[in-house]
């Protein structure tokens, strides 16, 4: 195991405040223009970070595939935009960098926990 216990708890708790900022952010993109995203994809967003709280704190056996998926996508979305942004201006664009960087570990958490939960029952 790369995290404790303990760890794995406080990372749980650190993603689902980081989550809440980013429900937040997308939320207030659907009632004003912070970016070029349409407003669809802002509502779609919320939602997903409001569900991915529940999912980080609660951790029910389905959400590691449901986040597995999300992290798939945003590598494909956050990855594409911050190489654009790279060419076209030769900026870091650090929203997805953070994304990028902060998603895996949770994976790693949820993975982790999985195994912790799932060996317990067996016992």
């Amino acid at each position: 195991m790369i995290f404790s216990d303990n760890t794995r708890g406080k990372l749980f708790n650190g993603f689902a405040v980081l989550l809440a900022l980013v429900a937040i952010y997308h939320f207030i993109g659907v009632l004003y223009k912070v970016d070029d995203t349409p407003v669809w994809r802002h509502l779609l967003f919320a939602g997903i970070n409001i569900f991915c709280i529940y999912g980080v704190l609660k951790r029910p056996d389905y959400f590691i595939y449901f986040f597995g998926l999300l992290l798939v996508q945003q590598y494909y979305s956050h990855g594409s935009y911050m190489i654009k942004i790279w060419q076209e201006r030769k900026q870091i664009h650090w929203i997805s960098v953070l994304d990028l960087l902060l998603l895996p570990v949770a994976f790693i958490c949820l993975i982790e926990d999985h195994k912790v939960r799932h060996s317990k029952k067996l016992k």
